[in-house]
């Protein structure tokens, strides 16, 4: 093969190539086959799909457990307790009304009579981050971050269907942003994202 030949061959295999690896982050993105999946669709910190599912053939959704007692919380002495404390009761409705509104289903705490999904979801973060940090530095500074791990069930079988992890931060508002405000802004994020799981499938 002369040089002009290998020049040619070399110009024709990088191209294709550079053809094939874009089309396989395409098929990885929002992918709905068994895997586990880090920053799945450019949403979720991270998804892992046991068993892919019809969510046509499903009626309703239940989100029949949230669990908070794991979580850390500030130092009693520390004037980000009390905000902390009252957010533990109103993250769970905060999540339930993202994933209302943004879901295809209806949304309930118990399974029905219906073809229903479960979820279950921990709450493994509530980081009340810093409202002087968020009012003088901005920029993100002193963020608010909630994480949640949790999973998806087929309430007949009680079978696990999908795993998920996803954290939230926000760092806007008025004057730094009050807590309450910010801690049910992320979790209604929190709640929107995995209503987009849902709806993949």
């Amino acid at each position: 093969m002369n040089a002009r030949n290998i020049v040619l061959f070399c110009l024709v295999a990088g191209n294709l190539v550079l053809g094939v690896v874009p089309n396989a982050s395409a098929r990885t993105k929002g992918a709905t086959t068994p895997g586990t999946y880090q920053d799945w669709n450019g949403d979720i910190d991270e998804v892992t799909i046991l068993q892919p599912f019809n969510a046509a053939s499903y009626s309703a959704i239940a989100v029949e457990s949230f669990d908070t007692a794991g979580v850390p919380l500030p130092n009693p002495k520390d004037n980000t307790y009390g905000p902390v404390r009252t957010a533990l009761g109103t993250i769970k409705p905060a999540f339930m009304a993202g994933l209302a509104q943004k879901a295809q289903r209806k949304i309930g705490v118990k399974a029905g009579a219906e073809r229903t999904l479960i979820i279950r979801a921990r709450l493994s973060k509530l980081d009340p981050g810093s409202r002087a940090a968020r009012y003088w530095a901005g920029f993100g500074a002193g963020a608010v971050k909630i994480e949640m791990t949790g999973e998806i069930l087929d309430a007949s079988s009680k079978k696990t269907l999908v795993r998920f992890r996803q954290e939230r931060r926000s760092a806007f508002g008025a004057f730094g942003g009050g807590y309450d405000e910010l801690f049910t802004r992320t979790a209604r994020q929190i709640g929107e994202d995995v209503a987009g799981l849902l709806n993949a499938f």
